[in-house]
């Protein structure tokens, strides 16, 4: 069952999964060019509820955690193991809320220094619940 608020971001998430990437915003952070293979980093809370931040033309072969620093302020933990806070939203051990990452629709299964982008990956990150499941769509095989 899909959390509410979740629902109605549902269409937005399945169509960057499904794309999986697109254009660069003009930013400073490094980005693959247009012809080149691309990534995607989107940046959440509370299962999708509220954007943070989405950067496409994200270059691979990076390590997800890399590629997160590159386009959010990052803090870590256990040295750069644990993200405990992007764009200055903190972990609340307190609430059980913790910053945890899918990749392409499903949840890490290695830690993000683990994880080399791909062409066409979508990495998400989300602050939410650890207990709590979000429904995430599973990209197309």
């Amino acid at each position: 069952m899909l959390h509410r608020p979740f629902a109605a971001f549902l269409p937005v998430v399945l169509a960057l999964v499904l794309a999986g990437c697109g254009g660069d915003d003009g930013s400073e952070t490094q980005a693959a060019p247009a012809d080149e293979p691309q990534a995607e980093v989107l940046i959440t809370t509370d299962c999708g509820t509220e954007v943070l931040v989405e950067k496409t033309g994200v270059t691979v072969g990076q390590t997800a955690m890399q590629a997160l620093d590159r386009v959010a302020d990052v803090e870590t933990d256990s040295g750069g193991k644990f993200v405990t806070a992007v764009e200055g939203v903190e972990q609340d051990e307190g609430k059980k809320l913790a910053w945890l990452f899918y990749v392409n629709g499903k949840m890490a299964e290695k830690g993000a220094a683990e994880i080399k982008l791909k062409d066409g990956d979508v990495e998400w990150w989300d602050l939410h619940n650890w207990e709590a499941t979000c429904t995430v769509p599973a990209q197309a095989e």
